[in-house]
């Protein structure tokens, strides 16, 4: 009965089926696929694969030995994500369809490649600087992005990428990869357009409102635009009339200050606020924020820097200016900030620059460089620049790395899309009035 019963059971073993093959799309929709395929099959977030059909068999002509099959690339990627049972990525070319054959291709042996000379001594980084590209950039989209907040707008304890053009608000799942929106929203009124974004959680929802500054063109006036997202629609809940930015205080903490703009030529521009919410409704704090030399709510953040609170401004000639209360330092290289988002107010130029992001000691500021080698700078026409992080080495800010970036950089937002784990988005405008989100290791 024993050689029955063991006969049976090695037949059973041998019965069991073989472990699934691997490298096949799971999921196709636009421009994103889900693959099969996991870090143990060496998939990682910017390594490049193809998908492809098979065709006939490949034998060889003296030994008969099958070589595979033909293939048939169909479309090409990167992957963005690495998850423990499949992976996600976004095609450069192409499409694909679920069922369709995808492996990775070998990452590309690193070249050196002359560097560009510079168009002028502001546009030339320090020689040591690292080097660093994105993770992944998202999907097209098909407007100039002017605002971006990074929050989380739902309740649900995962992050959103709000967006905004002149004239409309997108809402996006982290991080706006595949381009479809969530949430649209018209700005409404006459000759009404966005001129920046941020979000706040001061009111004890779970939801972040989404803090939206406009510049009203019929009446000539600056107010912040309160949207939630309510049933999956973003709804004005207030109007405050003053413009609103996130930003860190000169005791490192987050705040959302405020600025109101005075319909005065001598003296447009009001003492900056904390943000606050009372009995039911918005307000402007107290004590005012301190921005030592700077009096522009769009050119400056705060900061605590080797222990001691400090204030970070643009300089009129576009540096980037550390304030102490005893002593500052700038960098010599200009090109910091710069915006094609811009309102002539009077006899001023306002212009409301990209922010910075702050984490201890470590900056991160944009450097957004004017087309045709800064002649275009006046009129607001840039079409490349950098993403540049810096560490405060006790005697200044020292370059840790710099990013390229081929568009003018609107947003800049740390986030932690997951407990543990960080990322900065970049809001990248392109010169062909289309924008993209770049993601980065900070």
């Amino acid at each position: 009965m024993l050689a029955p019963a063991l006969a049976l059971l090695v037949g059973a073993v041998g019965a069991q089926p073989a472990p699934a093959p691997k490298g096949y799309v799971v999921r196709a929709d636009s421009a994103t696929v889900w693959l099969d395929l996991t870090a143990a099959d060496g998939a990682a977030p910017g390594r490049a694969f193809e998908v492809y059909t098979e065709g006939p068999e490949l034998r060889h002509p003296i030994t008969g030995a099958v070589l595979g099959r033909v293939r048939t690339r169909v479309s090409s990627g990167v992957v963005v994500e690495v998850f423990p049972q499949y992976s996600t990525g976004r095609l450069s070319s192409g499409s694909a369809q679920a069922g369709q054959r995808a492996s990775l291709l070998a990452a590309p042996a690193p070249t050196q490649t002359p560097e560009p000379i510079p168009a002028s001594d502001e546009d030339r980084p320090p020689r040591d600087a690292a080097r660093r590209s994105p993770k992944s950039r998202g999907a097209a989209l098909d407007y100039e992005v002017v605002g971006m907040a990074v929050a989380d707008f739902d309740g649900t304890g995962r992050p959103e990428v709000a967006l905004a053009s002149d004239d409309r608000l997108y809402l996006y799942a982290y991080p706006a990869a595949d381009g479809k929106s969530l949430a649209e929203a018209p700005i409404s009124g006459t000759g009404a357009r966005v001129v920046g974004l941020s979000s706040a959680r001061l009111d004890g929802d779970a939801r972040a409102s989404l803090l939206v500054s406009v510049y009203d063109g019929a009446f000539r006036r600056f107010e912040t635009r309160v949207y939630k997202l309510e049933s999956g629609r973003w709804l004005k809940s207030a109007e405050m009339p003053f413009v609103t930015r996130a930003m860190t205080d000169a005791a490192g903490k987050s705040v959302v200050a405020t600025q109101q703009i005075l319909d005065d030529s001598s003296f447009p521009l009001g003492r900056v606020y904390p943000l606050v919410y009372k009995d039911g409704r918005y307000a402007q704090g107290s004590p005012a924020l301190d921005l030592a030399r700077a009096d522009w709510l769009f050119g400056a953040d705060g900061a605590r820097l080797g222990g001691e609170a400090a204030v970070l401004s643009l300089t009129p000639g576009h540096d980037l200016r550390v304030q102490f209360a005893k002593g500052h330092w700038s960098t010599s290289e200009g090109g910091y900030g710069q915006t094609p988002v811009r309102v002539r107010w009077g006899e001023r130029l306002l212009e409301f620059e990209p922010p910075m992001a702050v984490d201890g000691d470590t900056v991160y500021a944009v450097r957004n460089l004017a087309a045709l080698g800064g002649l275009g700078s006046p009129f607001g026409l840039f079409n490349r620049g950098e993403i540049v992080r810096k560490r405060w080495d006790g005697l200044g800010l020292e370059d840790a790395w710099r990013a390229q970036v081929t568009g003018c950089t609107q947003g800049l937002a740390l986030a932690e899309p997951q407990p543990g784990r960080r990322e900065l988005l970049a809001a990248v405008r392109g010169a062909a009035g289309r924008s993209s989100v770049w993601v980065y290791d900070p």
